[in-house]
């Protein structure tokens, strides 16, 4: 290959994703690999392209460790809400969620799951990971996907979504099913231990899976339970001990006011089970507020049917009453309910005017209680409506960021800008919030320590080979950008709107991004293990 084929990024600083001081150089990109990194002034390309980087930072593309953009891509292959961040590639199928595999008689049943993730009903024609990733390779991605299998689609396929206790015969058969994934390429297993149907597994479950993921030196990321106190990371803790396996706690934050504060308390004990040899990391986002499905609030007797079944029990005068007290309890059951903390996001049809709303003014508006307002969303809308939580500091939120066992995981999803409702601005903000507010404007992180916590950090965590840092040989995945002008646009009020300050982005050595401005390409690749 000539160097007419080359892309020369002249003169820019240069991160490589390693946490190392920042240097001025060129990188040279050739087809779909980066085959040189020369500190200081480099010799006259010749040939090819140049793209003049002086004054701008090149980095590593982002790697979101955390994210829900499961379906979309067969959505919208271009949706721009991350690759806009500079976000390269997207690791899916968290907090149990995946779209495989795929038992044909309970197809409905894992389609109407997904809706969880804020999305319109996908239809699944696959039944397994290398299905999947046909689909969406059709679909041409602007960008890349890695997958993890998702523990509730695994009991969705094996037994139903209503299943508190597992045969042999079913655990067997989830066992089979995530053996066969992981073969295929999936990069390991998540769990979603407050959504149903995950949330009925028990320990013996979850560890018989977890050697599973261990044996094939695979990552488990959990989504863990809505407790009081610590006990979630506990149980986090203690199945790392059991299994063997790498575990990563997802989106970890402390939600209970009465926990608030205690990061440090927490980091702790990461700390001291990282020292016993438990391999342990976590992912947070930059935000003090979380989100989610509102039927994830509800009691889980009333979930275990699905999304249908809730609208029809709640037609029973007696069932209403009870899952209304049970809702009354509190978020999980035990933080008092602030309604003033819960921002509706999405609602649907008929009820898109109390989207932006909290659930106190929307519940004002029609007239009724907050419980009821929420009983009557999820009745209409299922699994589609969506709730924005400021349960959260932060005090906390900074701690856990910068600490060392921190990658950045967005927990959004890659949308387009059009995307229906008011969703977390995380979607389309993340890692544009990380560089803005910490690095630029609190100087809370440095450049070079934002940048490896959404790069080489997420690479190793998850397994991805050759991506996450500028080196020859590594896949030309790459971001420009003008750091000090990065700026996280969309807000809590009008969210779906771009980030700025990203210049260039290749993904694949194709340029994607150029002079800020999307180009139409989608050279994304689905990844396997």
């Amino acid at each position: 290959m000539s160097n007419e084929d080359e892309v020369w990024l002249r003169g820019g600083l240069i991160a490589d994703g390693s946490g190392g001081s920042l240097f001025e150089g060129d990188v040279v990109l050739r087809a779909d690999r980066i085959v040189e990194v020369i500190p200081g002034e480099g010799p006259d390309s010749g040939a090819g392209r140049v793209v003049d980087c002086r004054g701008k930072v090149v980095a590593p593309g982002f790697i979101d460790i955390h994210t829900h953009s499961d379906a979309s891509f067969l959505l919208d292959h271009s949706a721009p809400s991350k690759i806009m961040q500079g976000v390269t590639t997207e690791v899916v199928g968290n907090c149990g969620f995946s779209a495989f595999p795929v038992e044909p008689s309970r197809r409905g049943q894992l389609e109407e799951f997904l809706k969880g993730l804020g999305i319109p009903r996908i239809p699944t024609s696959w039944v397994d990971f290398e299905g999947y990733v046909n689909a969406v390779t059709a679909c041409r991605p602007v960008m890349n996907v890695a997958a993890l299998v998702g523990h509730g689609a695994l009991r969705i396929a094996a037994t139903g979504s209503g299943s508190a206790n597992l045969t042999a015969e079913s655990r067997g058969r989830m066992v089979a099913l995530l053996r066969n994934a992981l073969e295929q390429g999936a990069f390991g297993l998540s769990t979603g231990l407050t959504y149903v149907p995950s949330a009925f597994a028990g320990p013996a479950e979850l560890h018989e899976l977890g050697r599973v993921v261990a044996e094939a030196d695979a990552l488990y990321a959990t989504h863990a339970r809505a407790t009081t106190g610590f006990d979630a990371f506990e149980e986090a803790f203690e199945f790392g001990r059991q299994t063997g396996a790498r575990v990563q706690f997802s989106h970890v934050a402390l939600n209970d006011p009465q926990a608030w504060g205690r990061a440090g308390d927490v980091l702790g004990r990461f700390e001291e089970v990282e020292r016993e040899g438990v391999d342990i990391k976590f992912d947070i986002y930059p935000y003090n507020a979380s989100a989610s499905s509102l039927t994830q609030y509800l009691p889980a007797w009333l979930q275990e049917d699905g999304e249908e079944a809730i609208a029809v029990r709640l037609r029973d005068k007696r069932e209403y009453e009870r899952a209304r007290s049970g809702l009354s309890e509190g978020l999980f059951g035990s933080i008092p309910w602030d309604w003033n903390r819960v921002l509706v996001s999405l609602a649907g049809s008929g009820d898109e005017d109390l989207e932006g709303m909290t659930v106190q003014d929307a519940s004002a508006r029609r007239g009724v209680t907050p419980e009821d307002l929420c009983l009557r969303l999820c009745a209409r809308h299922g699994n589609r409506a969506q709730v924005v939580l400021f349960y959260r500091v932060e005090s906390d939120v900074r701690a856990f960021l910068q600490h060392r066992l921190a990658i950045l995981g967005s927990d959004g999803s890659a949308l387009s800008e059009t995307a229906p409702g008011r969703p977390h601005p995380r979607n389309f903000g993340a890692h544009a919030r990380l560089l803005q507010r910490y690095v630029v404007e609190e100087q809370f992180l440095s450049a070079s320590e934002a940048i490896y916590k959404s790069t080489l950090a997420a690479a190793e965590r998850v397994g991805i080979a050759d991506r996450g840092r500028l080196a020859p040989g590594a896949m030309a995945d790459v971001a420009v950008f003008d750091l000090p002008n990065v700026r996280e646009v969309g807000t809590w009020t009008d969210p779906c709107r771009l980030a700025s300050g990203v210049s260039d982005v290749w993904v694949n050595g194709t340029a994607v991004v150029a002079g800020g401005t999307f180009t139409g390409a989608c050279p994304g690749r689905v990844l396997t293990r």
